[in-house]
């Protein structure tokens, strides 16, 4: 029973390994922070943002660390995600394309938000209260491997979904108007023209 249970769980984890190791230090580092007193927890968090105060005084150390960090228990739900939307990449374009696209979707993407945030507190159209709001997760990296597994799909249906999820992003920063949901649209812009660079890539070497 213990070897069949230890094949499925290698069958199912197979091609899988970076996103279910990706997910597992998320879901520990999770567990470790908010098993703390509230405002210990909340002070983790805040260091590990990338918000604008952060991005100035230490920006590599928050970039990689933001990456690693929820805001809250419930936003582990998106962690199964991982590792389906890891596992699709890695089987499609090996392990280091994947942590390539996503590390390039995080990191770009989070600068984008930093610097339109400090320009809005700069011209004094934002308080100087948002450089200090947290930001931290797994979703802009996400958002660029979903948006390059858009050129998994055939031509014609690839196209149709870019310019859906496209339009429906921006439907959401329209609605929610959170620099979040922009870096989310950003984040997809980085994997769909990644995806497309990929594709003319592979079509140019047959």
């Amino acid at each position: 029973m213990v070897r069949r249970w230890s094949a499925a769980a290698a069958g199912l984890l197979r091609g899988r390994d970076v996103g279910a190791v990706y997910a597992g230090v998320v879901l520990i580092s999770g567990i470790v922070v908010f098993a703390q007193p509230h405002g210990v927890a909340a002070q983790a968090v805040l260091d590990s943002s990338t918000n604008v105060s952060n991005l100035r005084t230490q920006p590599l150390l928050v970039l990689v660390l933001s990456a690693f960090v929820v805001s809250s228990l419930e936003s582990l739900w998106i962690l199964p995600c991982v590792v389906w939307v890891f596992g699709a990449a890695q089987r499609w374009v090996g392990r280091a394309a994947t942590v390539l696209v996503a590390a390039f979707g995080h990191v770009f993407a989070t600068v984008f938000v930093g610097i339109l945030v400090h320009a809005g507190i700069a011209h004094h159209a934002l308080s100087n209260g948002v450089a200090h709001e947290p930001d931290v997760g797994v979703s802009y990296g996400l958002a660029a491997l979903v948006g390059l597994m858009v050129f998994r799909l055939p031509q014609a249906t690839r196209r149709k979904v870019a310019v859906l999820g496209t339009a429906a992003l921006i439907g959401f920063v329209l609605v929610s108007q959170t620099f979040t949901d922009l870096g989310h649209l950003v984040a997809w812009g980085i994997g769909l023209a990644m995806g497309f660079v990929g594709s003319r890539f592979a079509e140019t070497g047959r």
